[in-house]
């Protein structure tokens, strides 16, 4: 048997020049484009604010030393804070679930109040319950199956080597197109297979694991002279795929596993073959609708180490001298596979290639979040012990999380590298996977968020681990985004590893940021102890001060460059709602900010994501954490206008789209000169937010 790479898939490309790119399906603070003026790449809302357009002046004498003040009294707050050193006893906190704790502290009025107040959040009951089960689907759709093929591009695609077998003339076997868009059985795309059969003469090809050698981009395929590059599929029972014929009556046999035997014999012809022989469904006649095939795998086999996850062959023998042309798509392996992976949930339901693999840190922070309120701590530690391994299985250093992951399983796979495995997609013309130097980066708000997810589910639940996770995730921000200045800086994009740095640091300073670090560092000074973290917290909550107008009665977005010039030609929603959800009684001096946010709303009672929104509509994450300030703030008409109008627009999955609209104004630029918008693709962040706004869960604070 004659095996033939394909060599027209580059799957691994570090470092390289990324094309030019315009968004349109962002989100939150998981993956949207920067004002900044010098990147090619998606980057997170919380960029776009730290680095708007230039502001009309510095702080002047008399600004500095009030900001001075407030960083002392920072300070001095948290030694005064009832939370005790070490943290809360966690049985004593987690007395029933989340949703009724917060419920509870929330509660201050009569039992008739209380009652009355229940009943009118508990009628979105039933759409936080769709909500909820429609990030359930997101975990079981990425957990039962191990795909082969899902669509182009997919980073839930396993086997992603391919292998040509022939027998006399190879050139009888085609080259697969694995983007074939012309009726797919579902998604973007299938794989068109062509092959010519002659009498005597047989061909097709293996889908294989292949692997990463030491220090290369460019994977090879397997030889079976190495250990430690099968994937573990114990856990499967049956194979799934769908195919249909151009023409009808192709004859074609579809088998998993035999990697390294003689099909004939079953003779072993190599030093690390598959753990099976080859399972086969036998020759298929195929029609030209599409079938689903399904073989069963529950007859004991051994599957523990499988290097060919599918294949198919034809022969002349069978087929006759023909023209064969035939579509396949949707190749899984379906089982449990939960216990034995790491898993992400798909931030946007989208064809957008840039985005579509990718799962945001922010989102799933929100969604582990959200399971913590609905009382649902083991949905959340799921995707809480991902975050953990992330950090610990970084692909440069541990210590730090990526601003996204690929989505589903990020284990690495066998014999490639012990990373968690990034997003990208893949280029069709040029045959190489990107990577975008967003993605692969790391900034200040979404490293504070995964924290506070962390913090959040140790303060009701209690686990030491995860603390130690917050602990490096935030002493990361101390080391890497610090200056001479107060505040945080913007974090960096881009690779550090490979042999050839090529990374992008920020020098700007972020508000969302410097709020979500806030509530980070301070939690971690109360739980235990270190005044490095209460002074970090007072050096974020300073920068946090020193972006309000008092005269304007708003919060600024961030900084300039310098880390010291406010940006003040937007204004946007999250700074002044995220500072209030963080600071709740500090709040005070800036009561006027609400103001802001009350002028913001819409007639349909959403909330868009800047004051100016030229291009109308709102923005459903940011009306979910609207809703969930005006709440806490016992505001029921207002928190009920908001969570009525998301309740409207909720899709039939329980998902949220991002915005009512397709070209939701954000008042920021691209690189390139064009508008940074939202779209309308459902995405994970506001169905997250929802839910917390109607348990009450407030992510920022620790006394629910």
């Amino acid at each position: 048997m004659i095996f033939r790479k394909r060599h027209s898939k580059k799957l691994l490309s570090i470092g390289m020049s990324l094309m030019l790119l315009v968004l349109t399906a962002c989100g939150g603070g998981s993956g949207s484009p920067s004002a900044g003026a010098d990147t090619q790449n998606p980057v997170s809302e919380t960029e776009a604010e730290g680095a708007g357009a230039k502001a009309e002046g510095s702080l002047d004498t008399a600004e500095s030393a009030e900001v001075t003040e407030i960083a002392a009294a920072a300070e001095s707050e948290t030694e005064g804070s009832s939370e005790p050193v070490g943290g809360q006893d966690a049985a004593a906190v987690s007395t029933g679930s989340p949703a009724e704790i917060a419920a509870a502290a929330a509660s201050t009025g009569s039992p008739a109040e209380v009652a009355a107040e229940a009943d009118i959040y508990e009628k979105y009951r039933p759409a936080a319950d769709l909500a909820r089960g429609a990030m359930e689907q997101l975990f079981s759709d990425e957990s039962h199956y191990v795909y082969v093929y899902k669509d182009f591009g997919d980073t839930e695609n396993h086997f992603t080597q391919k292998a040509k077998m022939f027998g006399r003339d190879d050139f009888l076997v085609k080259d697969m197109n694995e983007n074939w868009t012309d009726n797919p059985w579902r998604g973007s795309s299938c794989i068109r297979c062509e092959q010519t059969t002659l009498p005597g003469d047989w061909g097709g090809w293996l889908f294989l694991n292949g692997f990463l050698p030491e220090g290369s981009s460019e994977p090879q395929l397997n030889d079976g002279s190495a250990e430690g590059q099968g994937l573990d599929l114990s856990s499967a029972t049956e194979l799934r795929f769908y195919a249909r014929g151009e023409e009808g009556g192709e004859e074609v046999e579809f088998f998993t596993c035999g990697f390294g035997y003689k099909s004939e014999t079953g003779e072993r012809t190599v030093s690390y073959p598959d753990s099976s022989q080859k399972l086969s469904l036998g020759t298929i006649e195929l029609t030209t609708d599409w079938q689903e095939y399904r073989l069963d795998l529950t007859a004991g086999y051994n599957l523990s180490y499988i290097v060919c996850g599918f294949g198919y062959v034809l022969s002349g023998g069978e087929a006759g001298e023909k023209e064969n042309v035939f579509y396949l798509d949707d190749i899984a392996f379906a089982g449990d596979f939960e216990s034995g992976g790491h898993y992400m949930l798909r931030s946007y339901d989208t064809d957008n290639i840039y985005i579509k693999n990718a799962a945001f840190s922010y989102d799933n922070a929100l969604a582990a979040m959200a399971f913590i309120s609905d009382g649902e701590p083991e949905k959340a530690q799921k995707l809480l012990d991902s975050f953990v391994y992330a950090v610990e299985n970084d692909r440069y250093l541990p210590g730090r999380v990526r601003n996204a992951y690929a989505s589903g399983d990020i284990t690495a796979f066998p014999g490639w590298n012990d990373a968690a495995r990034l997003p990208g997609w893949y280029d069709n013309k040029t045959g190489e996977w990107y990577e975008d130097r967003y993605q692969t980066g790391s900034n200040v708000g979404n490293t504070s968020y995964v924290a506070l997810a962390l913090l959040q589910y140790d303060a009701l639940y209690g686990n030491e681990k995860y603390v130690e996770t917050a602990k490096a995730l935030m002493d990361w921000v101390i080391e890497n985004c610090s200056d001479s200045g107060y505040g945080f800086t913007g974090g960096y994009d881009g690779w550090p590893e490979g042999g050839n740095e090529t990374t992008y640091p920020f020098t700007y300073k972020s508000i969302e940021h410097n709020i979500d670090a806030y509530a980070a560092f301070r939690r971690l000074n109360i739980k235990t102890g270190d005044e490095r973290y209460k002074e970090a917290a007072a050096s974020a909550f300073a920068l946090i001060a020193s972006m309000y107008d008092e005269e304007k009665g708003l919060f600024y977005t961030g900084t300039q460059d310098d880390g010291v010039t406010p940006s003040k030609d937007n204004t946007v929603l999250d700074a002044q709602v995220w500072a209030w959800l963080a600071l709740q009684d500090r709040f005070e001096p800036y009561m006027d900010a609400l103001k802001i946010v009350d002028k913001m709303e819409t007639k349909e009672g959403g909330y868009p994501f800047c004051a100016a929104n030229v291009n109308g509509g709102w923005w459903a994450e940011g009306t979910a954490y609207t809703a969930l300030m005006y709440r806490l703030l016992g505001d029921e008409q207002k928190a009920d206008s908001a969570l009525e109008a998301l309740e409207k627009i909720q899709l039939e999955s329980g998902l949220f789209p991002a915005a009512t609209v397709d070209n939701l104004s954000t008042g920021f630029g691209l690189f390139d000169g064009s508008p940074w918008e939202y779209s309308t693709a459902p995405h994970l962040a506001p169905t997250a937010w929802f839910v917390m706004a109607v348990n009450g869960f407030n992510p920022y604070t620790f006394d629910q």
